[in-house]
């Protein structure tokens, strides 16, 4: 039987490989970071019973929480993950603006705010730091390329479980240089 990924599903590989190293993170005392479900609103029938659910509010991002830098500082930290199964490059359309706008935030409020992207094909992870998300953002509005490719050098790679290391080891290369 062929394996069908749905809306419901995509990205569950890839928040389970997360979960699972949070889980090592918290353990160890080096990061607490929690999923952000989406808000579900129960639909009932005639008679009060629930017979389905429907969002009624999208998470602003995946993941939030924080991690311990040098100097024993917790840093805040929020971000989306995502996947490309195949190919090279990541279409900045699959990032969300209620997504976009949170990071934003986040990053201008003192936070590492990214996207945590696997490329699946290649069985490599990356990390777009937030003010490389902003640049590719901003010129793709303009007209400029719609997607980043893996070989881009706004990429930061990352492995698991230690998907953080490179944000614990140079957590300013994460901030957002115009706070």
């Amino acid at each position: 039987m062929k394996s069908r990924t749905t809306a419901a599903n995509r990205g569950r590989a890839l928040e389970d490989l997360i979960e699972f190293s949070n889980e090592r993170y918290r353990r160890a005392g080096k990061a607490v970071i929690h999923r952000v479900p989406a808000a579900w609103l129960p639909v009932r029938d005639g008679r009060g019973r629930i017979v389905s659910a429907k969002i009624e509010k999208k998470a602003a991002v995946d993941f939030i929480g924080h991690v311990l830098v040098p100097g024993g500082r917790a840093l805040p930290v929020a971000f989306e993950a995502k996947e490309v199964s195949k190919g090279r490059r990541w279409p900045l359309s699959r990032l969300e603006e209620h997504q976009y706008r949170y990071l934003a935030d986040c990053a201008r409020t003192g936070a590492a705010a990214f996207v945590l992207i696997a490329f699946w094909e290649y069985g490599r992870f990356f990390v777009l730091p937030f003010a490389a998300l902003e640049e590719k953002m901003g010129a793709y509005r303009r007209g400029g390329a719609a997607s980043v490719s893996l070989d881009d050098s706004c990429f930061v790679e990352t492995s698991f479980p230690e998907y953080l290391r490179p944000l614990i080891s140079e957590p300013q290369r994460f901030l957002n240089s115009h706070q």
